[in-house]
């Protein structure tokens, strides 16, 4: 699925390098292709400005407390995870232990859930000296059937910076993981909402949502394919204030084919081998290079999507999904 995604950035990429560097007739249905790359810049922008580095520590600040409560496969559900001995407390990093240590004496941490303090590094060791705010991680699965029910929440400066609940839940043939939630960075808001689906029988699929709510930049889509195979299906719906595109590709046995719409016209056709996929316009002009900029942009996305699953599931897989458990 992830080779599937990267092709199409690729064979985009391909493309705006063999293309001629002309400026080219003036599209029937322009958009401000120079906008729309801003807009993706400014989703990177957020996504790197959030310093999940930092919250990637709170994987390793897990107590050790034996296996996690998670039920055998098609068993019941495991929530809530975070113990009731831990519940309430904040857990600050000792330097001379090396280690996360509950502090007696600091107060605010959610009844339900534990606080981490978050520090600068130094070397990548967080410094106790250098505190930068603190990060909530809250168990909301106490009335839940799902396996895992919790919430991480950062807050810098007085300020939320990062929001999302994680849910996952599995059985015999199916396992399911959500994201919701939001972050900042760059004086900008992403929202995000991301499910996983993973079956025993038929293709791996994550569905999407995001949105920047102050540059009216929405995007949704849904990646679909198999561990052993690069065959796959890319579709995107995207919307730049005015304008919309409709991203269709699939993979199959070396060949590509699909489209992009604009404004649900047709703008963009692709088709032949993987390797090298010719790309028209529907009446065989020439895409301009900044048009070519903001499509392969588009595509991108995708590669973004799986860039922030990992950075959502990073801070918790460990304590929960690894084993451990608070």
């Amino acid at each position: 699925m992830k080779a599937s995604a990267r092709w199409g950035a690729l064979a985009l990429l391909a493309f705006v390098v063999a293309c001629d560097d002309s400026a080219g007739p003036e599209s029937p249905e322009a958009f401000d292709a120079r906008s729309t790359v801003d807009d993706y810049a400014a989703i990177e922008g957020v996504l790197n400005a959030a310093d999940w580095q930092s919250l990637g520590l709170l994987a390793k600040a897990a107590p050790a407390g034996g296996p996690a409560r998670v039920g055998a496969m098609g068993g019941p559900a495991a929530a809530p995870i975070i113990s009731d001995t831990n519940r309430g407390k904040t857990f600050v990093y000792d330097d001379v232990a090396e280690d996360w240590v509950v502090d007696p004496d600091r107060e605010g941490a959610p009844s339900n859930g534990v606080r981490f303090i978050v520090y600068d590094e130094v070397a990548g060791v967080p410094d106790p000296s250098r505190e930068r705010g603190f990060a909530d991680l809250i168990d909301e699965g106490d009335d839940s059937e799902s396996d895992i029910v919790l919430r991480l929440r950062v807050t810098e400066g007085g300020t939320v910076t990062l929001d999302y609940g994680l849910t996952a839940d599995h059985n015999e043939t199916r396992a399911f993981v959500e994201a919701t939630g939001f972050v900042s960075g760059n004086g900008e808001t992403l929202d995000f909402d991301i499910q996983l689906e993973g079956r025993d029988v038929g293709p791996h699929e994550i569905t999407f949502d995001l949105g920047i709510d102050q540059r009216s930049v929405f995007v949704s889509g849904r990646l679909a394919g198999r561990d052993d195979s690069d065959d796959g299906v890319i579709e995107l719906m995207a919307e730049h204030r005015d304008h919309r595109f409709d991203v269709d590709f699939v993979s199959e046995a070396g060949t590509v084919s699909g489209g992009i719409d604009l404004n649900r016209n047709p703008f963009v056709v692709v088709s032949g081998p993987s390797s090298d996929p010719e790309f028209t316009r529907p009446d065989g002009s020439a895409l301009r290079p900044i048009e070519i900029l903001a499509l392969l942009r588009i595509v991108d996305v995708a590669e973004d999507v799986f860039d922030l699953i990992e950075d959502v599931i990073d801070p918790v897989d460990e304590i929960v999904l690894l084993g451990l458990v608070l």
